[in-house]
């Protein structure tokens, strides 16, 4: 997954003369719709072509009639995958309320799968006293190398025979890029509760142990994940050099252990 197409500008001086010019971004334009009235124009952008796992997802909202920009308004996402004999949604993040700097409203779609003509997403339009809908339909999510997404399976047992299955979608929250040294390190955790509902979840203990498969070596001064809000767990990671980084998580639910088995591997 290429990262090019993400990249910002910032100009400062240190005399009092000049001015700072605002840091600028630029993103990837992966659909364009019209509302169902007519009375939207919306485009969606992304950091990088759409792939499983955590999707930062930027939208551009203006009236049909004169081009104008608008800049509140509220979004309401519905991902589907469709999968020919049944259908299934993802995790997601509805966008701001507010558009940023830019003009974007800024939030995120997991998609769960990879797939070829089988995503789309309705959005729900709700702005200048108007409700409306809009549709995208996406030719293409991609599966990475290594993977960003990944399911944990906790099997409790209540009685003899009797168990309680529960699927825990994990996704790792790309940063802009890795370093050596202290890495924030973030991930989002959502339970299925069925095929189309995905609450995130915030009750669970995440352990983080970096190791360096090739070098045998981990690293120290590392902050496991804690909740901060929807579903989101953040930490640091510290490499210590670059190259192949394999990031174990052990996962509990109170003194329960759900998983130690569990990790992320990349390479940079």
């Amino acid at each position: 997954m290429s990262l090019v197409l993400t990249f910002s500008v910032l100009l400062f001086s240190c005399t009092k003369d000049e001015t700072v010019e605002p840091v600028i971004e630029k993103y990837l334009k992966v659909a364009e719709a019209v509302s169902s009235n007519s009375t939207f124009n919306i485009e969606m952008y992304a950091i990088d072509s759409l792939f499983v796992g955590y999707n930062k997802v930027y939208f551009k909202l203006t009236n049909k009639s004169d081009g104008q920009a608008i800049t509140q308004a509220t979004l309401n996402l519905h991902p589907l995958m469709d999968m020919v004999t049944f259908s299934h949604a993802c995790p997601f993040e509805n966008p701001t309320t507010m558009a940023n700097a830019q003009g974007y409203f800024q939030g995120a779609i997991l998609f769960s799968m990879p797939g070829t003509n089988s995503w789309t997403v309705d959005v729900d339009i709700n702005a200048n006293g108007l409700t409306e809908t809009a549709h995208f339909a996406f030719s293409k999510v991609i599966a990475t190398n290594p993977v960003c997404k990944i399911v944990v399976i906790d099997s409790l047992q209540n009685s003899p025979g009797n168990w309680t299955i529960s699927k825990y979608p994990i996704s790792l929250v790309m940063p802009d890029s890795w370093k050596v040294g202290i890495n924030d390190f973030e991930i989002t955790i959502h339970k299925m509760a069925s095929m189309m509902s995905f609450p995130a979840v915030t009750d669970l203990t995440v352990e983080i142990t970096p190791e360096m498969p090739s070098m045998g070596h981990g690293s120290p001064n590392n902050v496991n994940p804690v909740h901060t809000e929807n579903g989101h767990y953040k930490g640091k990671v510290n490499f210590t050099m670059t190259g192949d980084w394999r990031i174990h998580l052990t996962i509990k639910k109170g003194d329960r252990l759900i998983t130690n088995k569990a990790f992320f591997d990349l390479y940079f």
